[in-house]
């Protein structure tokens, strides 16, 4: 009958029959039902006793529990509940998922919270920042609004997480990229391992260029301006987001001047026809003064981009 109330969302009804507070089974139904009929605060308090003394439905009471400090907004403590749990021994694997998942939730909640604060009053501390940066699966929404805040913050704190994201081949190739500029931008002076497409890369960050700053982004831009810029405007700036996105995702793999031209053409050829823009291979090697054979195998390339 309680577990048909609750199915039926009728919460109240269930309540009047969860009464056996010594049933650790019947504290966590509360919780469902107090959670249901957001009754946050009575939940919050139940949560807390029914989290320290359940054993077999220890999992399911933690979920519901930190559910309910969502949303009374008590981020932080559930924040660290969350990691005090996925830093256990054991877990098992259905609420690792269930644990992960809150934690990205938890941290965006945060965030949004935090919008509209002054800059220097950051919605990630410096833990959750950390968290992000060696969690083997990240939220990428998440990811990228810690590596945003980290721009305002001394990088140098976090350079052992960073090396670590930097070699670690599941983490995202363009994320690498934009944490290795916030390293160029604050002149650390350490060689830096970045392995990408299956290639080890060494540089020193106080030495190394800004992605868009590169010889290469300079020169294709300048083509792509004579080539589309007063023709077609919009369809130049959507090349030009192409080009950036393309050189953020295979930094710092190199690319030879004698293939600038091909890159050109190969970049107004393709965003062309992802626009449906009816364009001819032969129009881009007079354009551009390449071979359409080149043009092709960058158009190919494109297609593996991993970001």
């Amino acid at each position: 009958m309680i577990e048909e109330y609750i199915e039926n969302q009728q919460y109240k009804e269930a309540l009047t029959l969860l009464n056996n507070m010594d049933d650790e089974k019947t504290r966590y139904l509360r919780l469902v039902c107090l959670f249901g009929l957001q009754e946050y605060q009575q939940a919050q308090a139940e949560g807390y006793e029914a989290k320290i003394k359940a054993q077999e439905t220890y999992y399911d009471v933690v979920a519901i529990y930190v559910s309910i400090l969502k949303a009374l907004e008590e981020y932080e403590e559930a924040i660290n509940i969350i990691i005090e749990e996925l830093s256990m021994p054991y877990i098992p694997y259905q609420y690792e998922v269930t644990y992960n998942t809150a934690y990205d939730e938890l941290l965006l909640a945060k965030r949004e919270a935090h919008e509209g604060y002054d800059s220097h009053n950051h919605a990630f501390s410096d833990e959750d920042l950390e968290n992000v940066l060696i969690k083997e699966h990240p939220n990428e929404d998440v990811l990228y609004m810690a590596i945003e805040q980290m721009q305002n913050m001394n990088i140098r704190r976090f350079l052992p997480m960073i090396r670590q994201f930097l070699t670690n081949e599941s983490k995202p190739a363009f994320a690498k990229s934009l944490l290795f500029e916030l390293l160029v931008e604050q002149e650390v002076d350490e060689e830096m391992e970045i392995y990408k497409d299956q290639e080890m890369y060494y540089l020193n960050p106080s030495y190394a260029p800004m992605v868009l700053q590169q010889e290469v982004a300079l020169e294709v831009m300048e083509l792509l301006s004579h080539g589309l810029e007063d023709e077609n405007p919009s369809l130049f700036l959507l090349c030009e987001q192409f080009l950036s996105f393309y050189l953020y995702s295979i930094f710092p793999k190199s690319i030879e001047e004698d293939a600038f031209s091909s890159l050109a053409g190969a970049i107004h050829y393709h965003v062309s026809t992802l626009q449906y823009i009816e364009v001819e291979l032969e129009d881009m090697e007079l354009l551009y003064q390449c071979d359409k054979e080149e043009v092709l195998q960058w158009v190919s390339t494109f297609t593996t981009i991993v970001v």
